[in-house]
Order: structure tokens, then C-alpha cells, then sequence
């Protein structure tokens, strides 16, 4: 068993893309962004990729692009400590893990034990995943594509939401993301209602036939309203009548009404996911 850094994206999917699309579902965040660094490789300032090889078979893998956190594929124990070995060897600062359970949380046992450095669950999220909506009665208002005009409210809900959800990257990261996505395909749509938007959301593809939606985003004065509802509900209607196979999408474990609206419009658990800090 033989751990390796690989410097190009092409190569690092010709080698680990195997691995991932075993589970393209439960691997759509590595995926994406592998697909995000071959199609668009001045997106992230930096990345690492790295891979644990046995037999000639790809057993476990690695791709990190700081500031955000390692996501790892693989639950060999063997082959994930090699993977950890490999990349303490490259003396790349590692902040911590992402990932679905149990891969992330066996990566985070392994580092720990070989740094002694501390592990801290910073968030539980679950995946949810679906293959066909559930009608509900929808909001007033429609889906539209967000326009070059509405760069400068997305920019601002960037910001609101970073702050609202603390995720990685912080707001400058998750406001250039966000922005990058206007006009592309799928890209950002928004819910109008009377002539005004009042909720966002995103959706990138990960691997042919899956679609990961998100960020959902609405403003304070506009909840509970069932805007947010009535937008992932058309949105992924949409992204399925295009040809996707199944949209996924992710809710903090913490907060109880993404999990239940989410639910409403047909969406199931697939699996559990974590972020691990190392502190």
C-alpha cells in the first residue's frame, strides 16, 4: 500500500475516479470539486490531491483547496493511515476533515493519533438526496435565472449567509463562489415575488446525473413564507426534467426546519456527514 501526491486534476480523476464514482452520491462534494478544478482552475488559489494506491487500485483519497477542509474518500484503516502519513510527509497545514461518517471521522481518529493533535466536531450535517418531487402548494411568486443585475444582493446575502451559518471559507470565499455562478449552467436562481427576489439558491453538478443544491439562502424579512420551500421544490423539478438523475442537498443537523421543508418536497436521507476540526 503506497501513498502519492498527484499534481494535475486529470490524472488525479483518471486514478481516484474510480473510487469516488463507486459512490457518486455519498463522494458529490469531492466530485464537484474536482470537476470545479478541471473546468475552471483559477477558482481556487490553491489545492492538494493525493491518493493511497494497493494493487494498482485506488483505496483511498484526498483533495483539499484552502482555506476549506480536507475531504477524504476511503475507510480502510490501513489505507487511511497512509493517507495521513503521505500527507504529513508533503507538510501541508491541514485545518481539518469534511465528509460523510464514517470516512471523515476515521481519517480525523487516524490524524489524531499520528499528530496528537485535538479533534473538535464543529458540525453534523445530513445528506439528503431525491429522485422525483413531492407537489406542494407553492408560494407566490416563480423561479427565475439571477441576472448580472442581481450581483450586488447576491454578494450581500453571501455575506448574511457566511455570517448566519459560519461555514468554511468564510464571507469572501462564499460570496466569490456564489458569484462565479451567475450565468453559468445550472448556476443561481432566485424566488420573485411581486417583482422582488427574496430567496436564492445554487446547484452545481458533481458527476453526470447528480446535481448538489445549495447554498439556500433567505433573507430574514422573507421567511417563513415558504419561499425557500417553494424554490428548492421548482428548482430541483427543473434540474430532474433537464436529465439529472437525483439532486442531493445538505442541512445542518442543528437546525430542525431545513430538515423538515426539505422532507416536504420529497428529499431523503442518504447519509450523515461531519466537520472535524483540528485544534
Amino acid at each position: 500500500m503506497r501513498g502519492a501526491r498527484v499534481s494535475d486534476a486529470a490524472e488525479f480523476r483518471g486514478r481516484a475516479g474510480p473510487l469516488l464514482e463507486e459512490d457518486e452520491l455519498r463522494h458529490t462534494v469531492p466530485l464537484g470539486v474536482l470537476s470545479t478544478l478541471e473546468r475552471d482552475p483559477p477558482r481556487y488559489a490553491e489545492h492538494h490531491l493525493w491518493v493511497v494506491e494497493d494493487a494498482g487500485r485506488v483505496v483511498a483519497c484526498a483533495v483539499m483547496t484552502p482555506p476549506f477542509h480536507m475531504l477524504v474518500a476511503g475507510h480502510d484503516p490501513r489505507a487511511l493511515e497512509e493517507l495521513v502519513a503521505t500527507v504529513r510527509r508533503d507538510g501541508v497545514p491541514v485545518p481539518g476533515v469534511n465528509g460523510v461518517a464514517p470516512e471523515a471521522e476515521e481519517f480525523a481518529a487516524c490524524w489524531a493519533s499520528a499528530t496528537g493533535t485535538a479533534t473538535q466536531r464543529a458540525r453534523s450535517m445530513r445528506m439528503y438526496a431525491t429522485a422525483a418531487i413531492t407537489p406542494v402548494s407553492a408560494a407566490v411568486g416563480e423561479l427565475r435565472a439571477a441576472a448580472e443585475s442581481d450581483r450586488a444582493m447576491l454578494t450581500e446575502w453571501a455575506h448574511a449567509f457566511a455570517h448566519q451559518t459560519r461555514l468554511q471559507g468564510g464571507p469572501a470565499e462564499i460570496a466569490r463562489s456564489i458569484e462565479a455562478r451567475v450565468g453559468a449552467d445550472p448556476g443561481i436562481v432566485v424566488w420573485e415575488a411581486a417583482g422582488r427576489a427574496v430567496t436564492m439558491a445554487g446547484a452545481s453538478v458533481s458527476s453526470p446525473g447528480i446535481a448538489r443544491i445549495g447554498p439556500v439562502y433567505t433573507p430574514p424579512e422573507h421567511r417563513r413564507r415558504g419561499y425557500a420551500t417553494s424554490l428548492v421544490a421548482a428548482w430541483t423539478d427543473e434540474l430532474l426534467g433537464r436529465g439529472i438523475r437525483r439532486c442531493a442537498l445538505f442541512t445542518d443537523l442543528a437546525n430542525p426546519t431545513s430538515n423538515s421543508i426539505y422532507q416536504a418536497v420529497g428529499y431523503r436521507p442518504v447519509a450523515d456527514a461531519v466537520e472535524i476540526d483540528f485544534v
